[in-house]
């Protein structure tokens, strides 16, 4: 191909044996395995070639024919003159295509893009064909037909007035539903061959704005309402289960906090403790636990544990009971001793709930204030030898013990 400016052969053939006769097809796998077609000349694309079929047995071509020993032919070669068009391909670049539809009067527009096939590289200056039509009941019928030209980017562009059912001069047709669609078709010349595209988006009437601007309930709204108004009940249900535990231990809290105070005030003991024995099965009761007649002080333990696990240690909780258990089955007095564990007991409990609550997590005391700035001095304050703050201009007070001289 071109052989003034390229010496490399493109292809071999070999000839039939009795003709000498060669056949070769570019497209052929076994005649050119690579595939490999008219490639570009510098910046040449498009255009008259030169193809030249040589036969030279006595040269030594690289990626061509080897050289004959004993050539008994002399070389030879023909020139023919062909004419390099090119395959385009139509792409859209502004799609008009519109799932909701368009409304009477608005303006559809479009734009597509014309390239080289295989080389991707635009087509400029070369004619763009839209035609418009729409749909009549039957079949589809062209309504306009615009000619432009590719820009430097190969774009063409494309708009028109939307009208619906209406065809613009014409009394008796209508486009049925409000059909239309535009057709592009790539115009053939002489560098380039024709190419269609047919299978272009169809332009549809959309419904009734004001239908759709007063019904605010659409699927798309119902399906954002529905996972909101769960996501606030799934909300709002943790919320108030939380409430409810924490409720629940604000009520131990304060049983608790009255025993203490009954013990701390009181010299009977023994019914200071069972008072909060009593009060906590009370509370269980309510809330559904320990229904029985009569209950254990296992069955109680296990109530105790269940609700206040993860607030108070097992350590501590064992002492709990064991206050509980000496107070309801111990044959000996209940003394000052028991008395003091009884109330160690109960305010480390009432510590550690009121921590698990939260309460006692802002609180604040002169430990926690800044020492980065002393007191304030005033104007004319000193310490004296004594140790003692004076202020200077003012004369001490002088304490009258009736010593005269």
């Amino acid at each position: 191909m071109d052989p003034e400016t390229n010496t490399r052969p493109m292809a071999t053939a070999i000839t039939e044996d009795g003709t000498g006769q060669m056949s070769w097809y570019s497209g052929d796998p076994e005649d050119n395995p690579s595939r490999r077609g008219v490639e570009p000349n510098g910046n040449e694309l498009e255009g008259f070639r030169t193809v030249r079929v040589a036969y030279e047995p006595d040269k030594e071509i690289p990626g061509g024919c080897r050289a004959e020993s004993n050539p008994v032919v002399n070389s030879s070669y023909v020139d023919v003159e062909v004419l390099v068009r090119s395959r385009v391909d139509i792409l859209l670049k502004d799609h008009w295509s519109n799932p909701q539809g368009y409304q009477e009067g608005d303006l559809i527009s479009g734009a597509v893009a014309v390239l080289r096939d295989r080389l991707a590289i635009t087509v400029e200056g070369e004619q763009v064909i839209f035609t418009i039509q729409y749909w009549n009941g039957t079949g589809w019928e062209t309504h306009d037909v615009e000619y432009l030209i590719t820009n430097e980017q190969g774009v063409a562009n494309f708009s028109f007035i939307y009208t619906g059912e209406e065809i613009p001069g014409e009394l008796e047709k209508i486009a049925e539903d409000g059909k239309w669609r535009v057709l592009v078709h790539f115009q053939e010349s002489a560098f380039f061959e024709g190419e269609y595209l047919n299978n272009t988006p169809v332009i549809s009437l959309g419904g009734d704005l004001d239908v759709g601007k007063q019904s605010f309930f659409t699927t798309q709204a119902l399906i954002v309402v529905g996972i909101a108004l769960s996501i606030v009940v799934l909300v709002g249900a943790v919320m108030y289960q939380n409430y409810r535990e924490r409720r629940k231990i604000e009520i131990i809290r304060g049983i608790l906090t009255d025993s203490l105070m009954a013990l701390k005030a009181s010299n009977n003991y023994i019914e200071a403790i069972f008072d909060c024995y009593k009060n906590l099965i009370k509370f269980f009761r309510s809330k559904g636990a320990m229904k029985k007649v009569f209950e254990t002080t296992r069955e109680f333990e296990d109530v105790i544990s269940n609700m206040l696990s993860g607030v108070v240690p097992p350590e501590e909780m064992n002492v709990f009971f064991s206050i509980f258990e000496e107070a309801r089955y111990s044959d000996h007095e209940i003394g000052a001793d028991q008395r003091d564990r009884a109330i160690q007991v109960f305010q480390q409990m009432i510590t550690r709930i009121t921590g698990a609550l939260g309460e006692s997590m802002l609180n604040r005391t002169s430990l926690n204030e800044s020492g980065l700035y002393g007191t304030a001095t005033k104007a004319g304050e000193f310490i004296d030898s004594d140790g003692n703050v004076r202020i200077a201009g003012q004369e001490s007070e002088t304490t009258n013990d009736g010593f005269r001289i």
